[in-house]
């Protein structure tokens, strides 16, 4: 997910920092990364997050097994995040399924804004805006399921037909663009990058990943597929999570063998779920998608102390 940390001691987070970690607990998280990683490289690449959304709540709720102060699981998941970014960008690409020049202007925004939202952390009621997220989440699942409905078997039949509902104005024929394209491009620039400066302001402010962010909003104002939405987003956390895993890990926040037992079930996972999601049936991915939402809403909601 773009960036969980640029502040570690985000009172917003409620991060534990006085659980014992000993090495009792800290074999039995490394032999919870595996599995758990593969659950969340799956669910990650067919969503478009980062699988830190399951992976920071399983191993710090399994407390009868072990015991793991949640800055530590929130650092050495961005190498999981990561993992699933670069292993199901991949596949994605493969598919042509990538919009590289949209994943740059994304990550580079939302690099920019996490540590304005970091800084933000104290002046700003969390738990507010965390309803927001959370309401915006469980919202969007069904939107995108009707936008898909209402447009997607439209547009298909457009494309089988050889037509478009594209204005003519906008189609390139070579050469410089036309001033309609280019009016068109600068505001589709504009919107990714407020896209990903919210992701990154998100990240920051609440320690969440901002694929959390990017997905729903892509898939709500962009004639996108749904998993060329996904494959760049997944692109996109990529750059953000690895200044994340940096910093974390210069403030002691990362268990280097979780990290890696995390980062190589995710990458099974996310091999997996990618190469299903590229050869999903269409409408498939957009209720995997929709679902998804509404399950990180209710667990966004459910996060509210």
């Amino acid at each position: 997910t773009l960036i969980t940390r640029f502040s570690p001691h985000n009172i917003c987070r409620g991060i534990m920092t006085s659980a014992e970690y000993n090495k009792d607990s800290q074999k039995k998280a490394w032999m919870m990364g595996g599995p758990v990683g593969m659950v969340a490289g799956l669910f990650g690449s067919l969503v478009g997050v980062g699988g830190g959304v399951l992976i920071v709540p399983i191993i710090t709720g399994a407390s009868g097994a072990v015991t793991v102060p949640q800055r530590i699981v929130t650092g050495s998941s961005l190498a999981a995040v990561i993992s699933t970014g670069s292993v199901a960008a991949l596949t994605y690409s493969d598919f042509g399924q990538v919009d590289f020049q949209a994943a740059a202007v994304l990550s580079a925004a939302a690099v920019l804004f996490a540590p304005a939202g970091a800084r933000l952390t104290s002046r700003m009621d969390c738990n507010s805006l965390k309803k927001v997220l959370g309401y915006f989440l469980v919202g969007a699942g069904p939107l995108v399921l009707v936008k898909f409905f209402a447009f997607g078997f439209e547009r298909g039949a457009q494309e089988e037909l050889g037509t478009s509902d594209t204005p003519e104005g906008f189609k390139a024929e070579g050469g410089a663009p036309r001033p309609q394209e280019r009016e068109w491009i600068s505001m589709t620039t504009a919107m990714l990058a407020g896209t990903g400066a919210c992701a990154g302001l998100a990240s920051g402010l609440l320690g969440i990943g901002g694929g959390t962010i990017v997905t729903p909003l892509l898939a709500l104002f962009t004639p996108l597929s749904q998993a060329t939405i996904v494959g760049t987003s997944l692109l996109a956390m990529i750059p953000p999570s690895f200044v994340g895993l940096i910093q974390h890990n210069s403030l002691g926040n990362v268990d280097k063998r979780l990290a890696m037992s995390l980062a190589a079930g995710t990458a099974f996972g996310s091999m997996f779920g990618s190469n299903l999601a590229v050869r999903a049936p269409e409408g498939l991915l957009e209720c995997l998608f929709g679902l998804g939402m509404v399950f990180l809403g209710w667990r966004t909601l459910r996060s509210i102390r």
